[in-house]
């Protein structure tokens, strides 16, 4: 298997549940009873595209519907809204996805597209217009997997909204998308002075620690320790646990299988076509043998062809 991010997959024994699988995650944040650690989350790495902090926030139901029955839907790991309407979309994903920034704006309009009022017709064929004075929608995602987000950018943080490109200055306060590269981080506990530090820590390195460490001494850092602490989850959540991370381990390892195929098979079609190369420069059977330690009877098959 290949060394992923904290090396969730191949850990036996630990402390505490990795924090970027979907179980603990939404175990941490998507606890409707308590928003605490949710309304944290999102103070923390929203700080800069909010207007003011987040007082409150109401967890909604977590699937986007499309706008038919055989329109697919929109599975979001948390969705909320605060006090004013601003809707909020929060993921954690662990396993890379192609195109991911294009699926993320995906997931945005559709988010958009219903939070639009439909018109309507009232009594004596009065025409009630759609209202598309719709509410900020922001998004944050979680990314344990690199994205490429153009040259030079390589922090941790990315930030993304509409602007006009002629005068960049005027910004357009409709859609935010904010992506978290996990990829990114590799601060130590020592280097962690602030809130984003902490809890990207906790986020990658939780599972591979044995206590709290002393600088998360704050409660909200305390209590998300608590609720990955495998020892105290209950029957069911422990058998969801281990589900999940059987699924994790399975998903990494044929990845891995699958990695390791299509590298040994690029070898392979490298080495023949070098092989052709040579022997169409006129290079010896015995030549191309000791250059490639290809079989003698596959060179000469080549050869012939």
């Amino acid at each position: 298997m290949p060394k992923i991010t904290a090396d969730i997959a191949s850990f036996k024994h630990p402390k505490f549940a990795p924090l970027t699988l979907d179980f603990t995650f939404k175990k941490a944040f998507a606890n409707e009873q308590s928003t605490e650690l949710l309304l944290f989350l999102l103070n923390t790495f929203l700080e800069r595209v909010l207007k003011k902090p987040i007082i409150e926030v109401k967890i909604i139901h977590t699937v986007q519907l499309g706008r038919t029955r055989k329109k697919r839907g929109a599975v979001f790991d948390i969705q909320c809204e605060d006090a004013s309407g601003a809707r909020f979309i929060v993921e954690m994903q662990v396993e890379e996805q192609k195109h991911f920034i294009k699926r993320s704006l995906f997931y945005l309009c559709m988010a958009l597209a219903n939070l639009a009022k439909k018109g309507r017709m009232e009594n004596r064929g009065k025409k009630i217009p759609y209202d598309y004075n719709i509410p900020i929608v922001y998004t944050l995602s979680f990314l344990n997997f690199d994205v490429n987000f153009g040259e030079n950018c390589d922090e941790v943080m990315q930030y993304i909204s509409l602007s006009n490109e002629i005068h960049p200055e005027a910004r357009y306060d409709l859609v935010h998308l904010v992506f978290v590269r996990l990829s990114k981080f590799d601060k130590t506990e020592e280097e962690c002075k602030s809130d984003i530090d902490r809890l990207l820590f906790i986020f990658k390195n939780a599972h591979n620690l044995d206590k709290v460490p002393k600088i998360f001494n704050k409660p909200v850092f305390k209590q998300l320790f608590e609720i990955a602490r495998i020892s105290n989850f209950t029957e069911e959540e422990l058998m969801n646990y281990e589900s999940d991370m059987k699924r994790f381990s399975d998903h990494m390892n044929a990845l891995a299988y699958a990695k390791e195929k299509g590298v040994t098979q690029g070898i392979t079609q490298g080495v023949l076509q070098t092989a052709k190369n040579m022997l169409a420069k006129g290079f010896s059977v015995a030549d191309v043998l000791k250059a490639t330690n290809l079989p003698r009877e596959q060179v000469r098959a080549l050869k012939r062809a």
